[in-house]
């Protein structure tokens, strides 16, 4: 398959130029005359463009493409479609009006390929850094049934709930996340710029200088002198746990004990179960079969530790036992959500039901979360206060102990 370009004109006489991808020009100009163009010239493409497109197609420029961005492109195409605007059309559209560069050019090299005979999926599915697996699988599916606009319409949904809640969780993270630094940045000018001038005045008094203020003062000539290697000791531990998490066994022990974890563990169990029960009910609701859809919901689950317990499920399902009666074995998975799903097997509504009982979790999580942040807050304030009260009543202690100094 080699790009071209081509200039032509449509029924009306007005004139179209862009590039295609095909076998050669008299297939492209087969293509073109089955879109009703009428193709004026046509010419390889330059290998400058084709170099610009391959930039286009690393994934570490793809990472410029947010989630939001997918979500409204998937949003507005699922409705161009239902109000009857052709594919093609409707992906000019949008990349016409797409202000994301890197993300406009991605949906022009996608138009491309639909232009030359590859199938909307198939071109989704070289852009992974963009387009997941559930999107493609789904979009797939789609076209299998013909009804490609109703399960983009589906995708907008999910994207949008799923978008929503990192939304929740990251509005509700941000209070505590800010005090924490705004009191770090307080004991730490503390530490390294008022204790100091202190020191100068409490040099003299020697033994006579109260236990509180000694250790404070030997805390911060610790801070000033070694920070380096403070700040050396963090980062290689930061360093040494990312690489341990980034390993299969470290990844399970992180997830494990993440899941057990008072408080957060609930908060994350609910948060896995519930993208687990989205993915998966949007997949069968697309009309992917359950075996197909479990292996792209598991891997989209996003804690190592119940992925592993729930893969067995799958074999399950395949030898004809059903999704629920195993998964009553998988200790860590909910036994309210194992009902919920049996309810759903039993009237053959287990998509509905799962999608039901990820709403029913969502809920949940941002309850959870509520009272997490709760206790959280207080917390900090509480750390924050024993600690600058700790040097406030060391200073002050010192300062006492100045009158009983022999003159």
């Amino acid at each position: 398959m080699a790009l071209y370009d081509y200039k032509a004109t449509d029924f009306s006489g007005k004139p179209v130029s862009g590039s295609m991808e095909a076998k050669d020009e008299g297939s492209l100009v087969a293509r073109l005359q089955e879109m009703g163009y009428f193709p004026i010239k046509i010419g390889q493409a330059s290998g400058e463009k084709t170099s610009k497109a391959a930039f286009f197609n690393i994934p570490l420029f793809s990472r410029n493409v947010r989630g939001r961005n997918v979500a409204v492109f998937t949003h507005e195409l699922a409705s161009m479609l239902e109000a009857g605007v052709s594919l093609d059309r409707s992906l000019s559209i949008l990349a016409e009006l797409e202000s994301n560069a890197a993300f406009k050019e991605i949906i022009l090299e996608v138009l491309q390929g639909i232009r030359g005979g590859d199938t909307f999926a198939d071109r989704l599915g070289k852009y992974p850094a963009v387009f997941s697996d559930i999107y493609v699988s789904t979009v797939r599916a789609g076209e299998a049934g013909g009804a490609i606009e109703t399960v983009l319409a589906r995708l907008s949904k999910y994207m949008e709930k799923s978008q929503r809640l990192k939304d929740e969780i990251s509005s509700a993270l941000l209070y505590p996340v800010l005090l924490t630094l705004v009191g770090g940045c307080a004991v730490a000018l503390m530490v390294l710029f008022v204790i100091p001038r202190f020191s100068v005045i409490f040099s003299d008094m020697g033994s006579l200088m109260p236990l509180p203020t000694r250790v404070l003062l030997g805390v911060s000539a610790a801070v000033r002198g070694y920070w380096w290697l403070m700040f050396a000791a963090l980062a290689a531990a930061f360093i040494a746990a990312k690489k341990s998490i980034a390993t299969e066994t470290g990844r399970l022990s992180f997830d494990g004990l993440k899941l057990k974890t008072p408080l957060v563990g609930d908060v994350a169990l609910k948060s896995a179960v519930s993208r687990f029960s989205r993915t998966l009910g949007t997949l069968l609701q697309s009309g992917l079969p359950i075996i197909e859809a479990m292996n792209i919901a598991v891997n989209t689950i996003g804690n190592a530790s119940l992925a592993k317990d729930i893969k067995p499920v799958i074999d399950g399902v395949r030898r004809g036992r059903g999704m629920t009666a195993p998964l009553k074995e998988v200790a860590s998975f909910p036994p309210f959500a194992v009902h919920m799903l049996t309810i759903g097997e039993e009237t053959g509504k287990l998509d509905e039901m799962l999608l039901k009982l990820s709403e029913n979790y969502d809920h949940e999580i941002n309850t959870s979360l509520k009272r997490l942040l709760s206790l959280l807050e207080p917390a900090i304030i509480l750390v924050m206060a024993i600690v600058v009260g700790f040097i406030v009543i060391s200073l002050l202690l010192a300062i006492f102990s100045l009158n009983d100094m022999p003159v």
